[in-house]
């Protein structure tokens, strides 16, 4: 061995070793800076309120028939007017028409669920609609009426869609319809409650992330080099919300022989008294309504054989389903007499007949077009209503 060699020379397996493992461990050090830095790992569980609306800004044509529309709703149904209806939203996802002038001089809008949505009517036939027009042509003034009716929404859901699309409207009055949707969740749904239920009706979204660190760092990476042809091919992120089929499906999964619970018409009354409050504590005039059915102490066939359907899911009978839309329709009318609030009894004068609704809650095109006519006549005899147009005149 030359005298001449240097240490590294006379050792040049170590220093191999040496300069790779500094390497390694160089490549390990901004390998765990990028993963836990740049990219952390993701939470366990993330969870945001579930907004249950239209999407806005569509455009789109409802194609049924009496046949899907029952498969869909579960229900027997008489036939319709039209096997196709428009269904158009506006940038709040409000069904149109809904502003249609710009500096109103009262505005007003109806909050519910697919009893408000009326999607089977003709759009210039909703009663939402129609009653803004009544109202306009009563007063001669220009009047707004918005649709935020959505299926399947409760008044829990209503409460959500007030907080955070309504009052930022700053309308001046806000009408509430529910009844049978609340006594679904509250009897029917897993935990009969209104934190349990199917999935694409659940008032909170929890979201669990399971992807790998690797799959999010190359998700990163496509989504900032080329977000918009990931989002065309459909690796973007995001998810749709169940169509109709998928969720009445869902829900059909969750009926099970039930008991009513002790509490069921004081946790709707609750919802009904949260939402006076709200409305009042940002200067909106609530309105209530009681909700129109088929229910009679001697009910047609069609009605009958979706109670048995019902029944056959869920254990619950015709005479105790009935008895509880009675009961919650009275607790609409006693938070509404107990606050004060402007009472529109629908269920009291709606005839319980397939002239009017084409199943056992649902509104037809004549139907529609008189309850427009018993809330407008409401409306135009009640003080808060003409309070409202004389201050603004």
């Amino acid at each position: 061995m030359s005298e001449q060699q240097t240490w590294f020379e006379r050792n040049a397996k170590k220093t191999l070793f040496g300069i790779v493992a500094v390497f390694v461990l160089l490549a390990v050090g901004v390998t765990e800076y990028i993963l836990e830095k740049a990219l952390p790992p993701p939470a366990p569980v993330r969870r945001h309120i579930r907004l249950r609306e239209h999407p806005p800004n569509l455009n789109s044509l409802i194609r049924l028939k009496a046949r899907t529309l029952g498969k869909l709703q579960n229900a027997q149904v008489d036939d319709l007017d039209r096997t196709e209806y428009s269904l158009r939203t506006d940038a709040n996802g409000f069904i149109r028409p809904s502003r249609i002038y710009d500096d109103p001089d009262f505005s007003l809008v109806f909050v519910g669920g697919s009893t408000t949505e009326c999607l089977v009517v003709d759009e210039d036939k909703r009663f939402p609609y129609r009653v803004g027009v009544a109202l306009s042509e009563k007063f001669n003034k220009k009047i707004n009426s918005y649709n935020a009716g959505f299926r399947a929404n409760n008044s829990y859901h209503c409460l959500n869609v007030l907080l955070n699309k309504i009052v930022p409207l700053r309308p001046d009055m806000v009408v509430l319809m529910e009844n049978i949707n609340d006594v679904n969740a509250l009897l029917l749904s897993s935990g009969q409650s209104y934190w349990s239920g199917p999935k694409s009706r659940s008032l909170l979204v929890v979201e669990q992330d399971t992807t790998g660190r690797l799959e999010r760092l190359s998700s990163a990476i496509r989504e900032a080099v080329f977000p918009g042809i990931a989002f065309r091919l459909g690796m973007g992120r995001g998810a749709a919300e169940n169509d109709l089929v998928g969720e009445r499906e869902e829900a059909a999964k969750e009926r099970a022989p039930k008991t009513v619970p002790a509490n069921i018409v004081e946790e709707f009354a609750a919802n009904l008294n949260i939402f006076v409050s709200i409305c009042r504590a940002r200067k909106i005039t609530p309105v209530l309504m009681t909700q129109f059915n088929r229910f009679k102490e001697n009910p047609d066939n069609k009605v009958k054989k979706t109670m048995e359907k019902v029944q056959a899911d869920s254990g619950v009978d015709y005479a105790t389903y009935k008895g509880l839309l009675d009961r919650f329709n009275a607790a609409i009318r006693k938070v509404a007499r107990e606050n004060g609030v402007l009472l529109i009894d629908l269920e009291a004068n709606v005839p319980k007949e397939s002239a009017y609704l084409y199943d056992i809650v649902h509104l037809n095109t004549q139907g529609s077009l008189l309850v427009a006519d018993l809330i407008a006549a409401a409306m135009a005899k009640s003080e808060a209503v003409q309070r409202r147009l004389e201050a603004r005149s």
